[in-house]
């Protein structure tokens, strides 16, 4: 008897999502074996960057409301697949309503559950139970941009955060693991500005620099906005010109009678016998 044996030869490609035995994880085009197999070029010269976020547990995340159950929130987070965000996990009282939180909305929470067996849930109940207002929730307000996962992991422990705090007012900025920036500042100029600047710091490093770029694209901005300013004068002056002037109407006031109170009394007094005079007729007429 002859016995056949099977063998099941690797593919020499790796493909987008597997993971070869080095610590390299394949996220974009499909990489050759061989490549990887070369110690100097894996170390040197292979550099993957990832693009779709894998969820972890305690991260957090600003998603996108896809569609609004009656008992839960299915959320893109930018990961190979969709979250769920239970409506119970919400604080008591903090469920949106539905016209508020429905499909398209921002909301920022915290992955609760990652396992590659079952879906992300995600979670806003609050950390610290001893606050009034939740950190997590609905995001009605701000501005959200998209950055890579490179520049959200660099941001977490940049520099450059505390100087935004110190010299751009009522700033504040929510970074998530998931490739997400949520941002508030007073003016639109400096919510320009912080915006680029970020973007650059994905490849500058040096804080000085990337403040005086902010500092110099501040006073851009405000040229642009003073020409504009004076642009629209100028046209307003012109307008004004050619306008007719118009005659004005001298409005004479009523004078009110200064016997008004005198006047009052005397109608009284006739209201009042010509109702006394009704009063007798009609008494008269029942004695007869």
């Amino acid at each position: 008897m002859t016995s056949s044996t099977t063998t099941t030869t690797k593919s020499p490609y790796l493909l987008p999502g597997e993971r070869d035995s080095s610590l390299f994880i394949i996220h974009n085009h499909g990489v050759s074996r061989s490549v990887l197999s070369s110690k100097q070029t894996s170390q040197d010269t292979l550099i993957s960057i990832p693009r779709i976020y894998e969820p972890k547990e305690s991260d957090f995340v600003i998603g996108i409301v896809l569609v609004r159950t009656p008992d839960l929130f299915l959320v893109d987070i930018n990961s190979a697949e969709s979250a769920i965000l239970p409506t119970t996990s919400f604080d008591e009282g903090r469920l949106p309503a539905r016209n508020t939180m429905n499909r398209l909305s921002a909301v920022y929470a915290r992955v609760a559950r990652a396992d590659s067996w079952i879906q992300t849930e995600l979670s806003c109940q609050s950390i610290d139970r001893s606050k009034k207002k939740s950190d997590f929730g609905h995001i009605n307000q701000g501005n959200i941009f998209r950055c890579s996962l490179a520049l959200c992991d660099k941001l977490q422990r940049s520099q450059l955060i505390p100087y935004f705090n110190r010299i751009v007012k009522n700033f504040r900025i929510r970074i998530a693991r998931n490739g997400f920036i949520w941002c508030v500042t007073d003016t639109t100029n400096s919510m320009i500005a912080v915006k680029n600047v970020i973007y650059e710091h994905e490849f500058e490093n040096n804080i000085d620099s990337l403040i005086n770029h902010y500092q110099t694209l501040m006073n851009k901005l405000q040229e642009q906005d003073n020409s504009l300013v004076k642009a629209k004068q100028q046209q307003q002056q012109q307008q004004h010109q050619h306008q007719p002037v118009k005659k004005e109407v001298e409005t004479k006031k009523i004078e009110q009678p200064t016997n008004s109170n005198a006047v009052t009394r005397l109608m009284n007094q006739v209201i009042k016998s010509i109702l006394d005079k009704i009063i007798d007729d009609i008494e008269q007429n029942e004695n007869q």
